[in-house]
């Protein structure tokens, strides 16, 4: 019995993958200037350098200093002398407590390892989310509307770890890798207060966090067409949640700088009050950075 259940299963799956109507899914935006050197890490998504981009004043970021990712829970041991090459000697995680516990990164030995989490989830709630979603009690309007909270609360609800993170990053002797669960949330809000502070303007800012859905375009589909094809599994879960959950947009990075303008009037403002970064260290971090 137990085997017909296992078969009707698979033939149905099967059917559903070959005749199952292709939801039409919108376009997401993408990077338009990828100038970084292309990494190829096996197992790691998202992984890239920050660099060679000019910022207001013709100074141009130095590659190898700055590298961003997605977690490192696959990361074999055979892509740990790619790691050596490119002298990461410090990474940074900037997951929360339980994100950690369930993939730990797999790190080279003797590399420096910090975790600077300002987001603790606090009672389940993505577990409590993910469950909702399968419902159907989550649609797509809502899906983004927690992605505009998301990016509004990460830079203002707890200021002294954000500080403690961009200090970390900037303070740094030797190349830093610093990275999230998929790379392109906390891990490009965080980019995005580096460039800022170095003095690189709004488009320079929005391309780099942009390309994250140039590096994860495949990884993306493949999940978005997979969901659609095996929908009747969770015929209520609408799909434009994942589409919301899954790729980048402007609008998300926007609420953050405008969380910011909204309770400290400026991204200056914030530099200096939140981040503890005068006018003189930001020419220090300037220098040491560009040329």
């Amino acid at each position: 019995m137990k085997n017909l259940i296992k078969i009707s299963f698979l033939i149905i799956s099967l059917l559903c993958i070959f005749s199952c109507r292709t939801q039409h899914f919108s376009t997401p935006e993408y990077g338009k200037i990828i100038t970084a050197k292309d990494i190829k890490i096996k197992k790691v998504n998202n992984f890239r350098s920050v660099g060679n981009i000019r910022n207001i004043d013709g100074r141009t970021l130095k590659e190898g200093k700055l590298y961003r990712s997605a977690n490192l829970f696959k990361l074999k041991r055979k892509s740990f002398k790619e790691i050596d090459r490119l002298e990461i000697g410090e990474i940074i995680d900037l997951r929360n407590s339980k994100e950690i516990a369930k993939k730990p990164d797999n790190l080279p030995p003797g590399i420096m390892y910090k975790n600077y989490s300002a987001f603790e989830d606090e009672g389940d709630q993505l577990d409590q989310a993910k469950k909702l979603v399968l419902k159907g009690k989550v649609n797509g309007s809502d899906a983004e509307k927690r992605m505009l909270d998301f990016y509004k609360d990460y830079v203002t609800e707890n200021p002294e770890i954000i500080k403690k993170i961009i200090t970390e990053i900037l303070e740094s002797n030797e190349p830093v890798l610093y990275h999230c669960t998929a790379g392109k949330d906390r891990t490009g809000i965080i980019t995005a207060l580096i460039l800022t502070i170095l003095k690189f303007d709004k488009e320079t800012i929005y391309n780099d966090y942009l390309l994250s859905n140039n590096y994860r375009k495949k990884l993306i589909n493949k999940r978005l067409n997979l969901a659609e094809n095996l929908h009747f599994l969770y015929p209520k879960m609408d799909i434009k949640v994942l589409e919301k959950l899954s790729w980048v947009e402007t609008a998300y990075l926007d609420a953050s700088f405008n969380q910011i303008n909204k309770e400290y009037g400026s991204t200056k403002r914030y530099i200096q009050e939140v981040l503890g970064i005068t006018e003189d260290k930001q020419k220090e971090y300037i220098q040491k950075f560009t040329y």
